[in-house]
C-alpha cells in the first residue's frame, strides 16, 4: 500500500472516530451551537492551493447532527472529506491550484436539520501572467556540428517567438513550452544569437530574451543543465529537487533520461539516487558524432550530506549504452537490466558543508577542483549514450552496501573530440 493510501486511510479513522467518539455525549441537548475551533470565517490560500495529500483540518464543535456542503460551481476546485457528523467533529478540505488571473471564493456550507447554519469562505489569491525562457540570463550552448537544439520555456499565456537576424540560425518552431531552432555547421570560432519570446495580445508587455551561442568545432556534448530549474533554493543538504517524471515537457524534451526511478532535477544540476537505492542519468545519444570517433569526457559531481552531517559514500560508475569502450583509471562492471557493463568507476570525495559550516562562510562545492573528473570513450558513434550511476550496483536496495545511500550530485558534462 502506498504511503499516501495509508494517510488517508488513517485520516479516515481519525475523523470517524472523532465524530463518533461525540456523538452519545450529547444528542440534541440544549439550544443548538455551532462553533469552529479558532472561530474561523475566512481562509486566505495562495496561487497553488493546497494539495489533496496535506488537506486542512477543520473542527467543528456542535451539539446536532451537521452535512459538510459545497456548491457545484464551487466543487470544482474546493473540495472536502468527512461530509457529516454529529456533535463535535473534524472534516477537511484542499483546493486546486488557481490557473485564472483572477481571484475566486467558494464556500464550505454547514448544514443541520436542513438548514444552513455555518460557513467557511475560501479566498484564493488570482494567478499572475508569467513568461521567461528558463535560465534566459545564463544563456543556451549549441554543438558546432549544426542541426536542431531547444529552448524551454515557463509561462502561462499565449506567447510566440522570433530570432535575431542571421544566416546561421532559425526556428523551426514552437511547442507549449519550447523553442526549437535549427542552425548549420559551425566551422569558425564561436558565435551568438539572441532569441526572444513575447506574449500574445493583452500579454504583450511580457517579454524574455536569452543567448544561444554555437560552440567552436570539436564539442560534442555540452550541458551545463542551465535549463534546468525544478525545485528551490535551498542549503546543500536540504535540496528540494525533482523527480524527473515532473519535469516540464520541455525539460524532458532536451534528452537526459533515466532507467529507474531516483533521477531528480535541481536548479541548474542533477541528483541521482535515493536511500536504499542507487539511481542513474542516461545522456541524449552523441549525435553529433559522424562516423566513429574517439572522445574525451569530463564532468563535475559532488556528494550527499544529510542535515545531520552524515556523508553518503560517494560511488560513481560510469558506462555506455551502444558502441565504444570505455577508458578510466579504475574500471569495474554493473549489472543493468540483466545485462553487464564495463564502468569507470570513481570516488567521489567533495561534500558540501554540514551546518556547521566546516569550510567557512561562502563554500561552494562546485567551485572544488576536486569535484571534476574524466575519462576516454573509444569508438563512440551517433548511437552512443553515456550513463551515470550513484553506486557499485545499479537499482533497489542498497542495504548491506556501505551506508545504503549512495545519492550525487552531476553538473557540467561534456564530451570533445580527441584532435
Amino acid at each position: 500500500m502506498k504511503t499516501k493510501n495509508i494517510f488517508m486511510f488513517g485520516v479516515f479513522l481519525l475523523g470517524s472516530f472523532f465524530v463518533n467518539s461525540c456523538s452519545d455525549d450529547s444528542k440534541d441537548n440544549g439550544a443548538p451551537y455551532y462553533t469552529f475551533d479558532g472561530n474561523i470565517e475566512t481562509v486566505n490560500v495562495g496561487i497553488d492551493g493546497i494539495t489533496k495529500d496535506k488537506m486542512a483540518p477543520v473542527v467543528i464543535r456542535s451539539n446536532r447532527g451537521w452535512t459538510v456542503k459545497t456548491s457545484n460551481e464551487d466543487g470544482r476546485w474546493l473540495h472536502t472529506f468527512i461530509d457529516e457528523g454529529e456533535d463535535d467533529g473534524i472534516f477537511y478540505y484542499w483546493v486546486d491550484a488557481n490557473p485564472s488571473f483572477k481571484g475566486r471564493e467558494g464556500h464550505i456550507d454547514i448544514y443541520s436539520n436542513g438548514d444552513k447554519v455555518k460557513t467557511i469562505t475560501i479566498a484564493q489569491d488570482a494567478n499572475v501572467p508569467m513568461l521567461s525562457f528558463v535560465n534566459a540570463e545564463g544563456g543556451y550552448t549549441a554543438l558546432p556540428t549544426g542541426g536542431q537544439t531547444k529552448i524551454a520555456v515557463t509561462s502561462n499565456v499565449p506567447w510566440k517567438a522570433s530570432i535575431e537576424a542571421t544566416d546561421w540560425a532559425k526556428i523551426d518552431s514552437v511547442g507549449k513550452d519550447t523553442v526549437y531552432i535549427s542552425l548549420t555547421k559551425n566551422t569558425d570560432d564561436k558565435r551568438s544569437v539572441t532569441i526572444t519570446c513575447q506574449g500574445d495580445g493583452e500579454f504583450s508587455n511580457l517579454v524574455s530574451s536569452t543567448i544561444l551561442t554555437q560552440s567552436a568545432p570539436g564539442i560534442i556534448l555540452n550541458e551545463r543543465f542551465d535549463w534546468l530549474q525544478e525545485g528551490k533554493e535551498d542549503y546543500y543538504y536540504n535540496y528540494p529537487e525533482v523527480n524527473f517524471t515532473k519535469w516540464s515537457e520541455g525539460e524532458k524534451a532536451m534528452g537526459w533520461t533515466t532507467l529507474g526511478e531516483a533521477m531528480y532535477g535541481g536548479r541548474g544540476y542533477t541528483k541521482i539516487g535515493k536511500t536504499n537505492y542507487a539511481g542513474d542519468l542516461v545522456s541524449p545519444a552523441l549525435t553529433a558524432i559522424k562516423g566513429s570517433a574517439n572522445v574525451n569526457v569530463s564532468f563535475q559531481c559532488i556528494g550527499y550530506m544529510a542535515g545531520n552531517g552524515k556523508k553518503d559514500d560517494g560511488v560513481l560508475s560510469v558506462g555506455l549504452i551502444g558502441p565504444g569502450t570505455i577508458v578510466a583509471d579504475n574500471m569495474g562492471k554493473i549489472s543493468i537490466g540483466g545485462a553487464t557493463y564495463n564502468v569507470a568507476v570513481f570516488e567521489i570525495t567533495v561534500f558540501p558543508d554540514s551546518p556547521k559550516s566546516e569550510h567557512g562562510e561562502g563554500y561552494n562545492p562546485w567551485t572544488e577542483p576536486d569535484s571534476k573528473y574524466q575519462f576516454t570513450i573509444n569508438g563512440a558513434t551517433a548511437d552512443t549514450k553515456i550513463v551515470f550511476v550513484g553506486g557499485s550496483k545499479w537499482g533497489r536496495d542498497l542495504k548491506g552496501i556501505g551506508q545504503g545511500k549512495n545519492r550525487l550530485l552531476l553538473d557540467n558534462i561534456k564530451v570533445q573530440e580527441q584532435q
